[in-house]
């Protein structure tokens, strides 16, 4: 499943269960956790299987992956920070709950999203905030609507 179907899938489930809880009274309720960029052994397991499968798991060195739990990137999150954050918005009742990390705040998380929104209502190519007549434009938005918390 595509992160874009899951994430359709989730709202429409919020949505259901959010009609059951106005009509109903109902109990349950969905959320969407989209984390930043986590420290997980997702990458070393694979890197370590396929090694396996070739049949040179004798030679596999769990420092060629670029990060994991076990040797962590600097920028990115530990799985207990995420899911500290995550029970913080949950507790709150977020829905979206868009978890940062050490390299990208809540604040240029929404920033992004919103030009991505850009995007489609002003017909720029995807991901324009990559493409080279747009990037610069990016980084304008980003620097006028960004807050200035570090100035006071």
């Amino acid at each position: 499943v595509s992160k874009a179907a899951l994430k359709a899938y989730t709202e429409g489930l919020e949505y259901e269960l959010g009609k059951e809880r106005r009509e109903n009274k109902g109990k349950l309720s969905a959320a969407l956790l989209v984390p930043g960029w986590v420290n997980t052994s997702l990458a070393l397991k694979k890197a370590r299987q396929e090694a396996k499968d070739a049949g040179d798991e004798q030679k596999f060195d769990p420092n060629s992956v670029f990060f994991s739990e076990e040797k962590p990137a600097k920028g990115a999150w530990m799985p207990s920070q995420v899911i500290s954050y995550m029970v913080q918005q949950l507790d709150l009742q977020k829905f979206y709950i868009m978890c940062p990390d050490n390299d990208t705040d809540v604040e240029l998380d929404n920033l992004r999203i919103q030009w991505t929104m850009g995007d489609i209502v002003e017909d720029r190519p995807p991901l324009s905030r990559w493409h080279p007549d747009y990037a610069p434009k990016f980084k304008e938005f980003v620097e006028k609507n960004k807050s200035k918390k570090d100035d006071k």
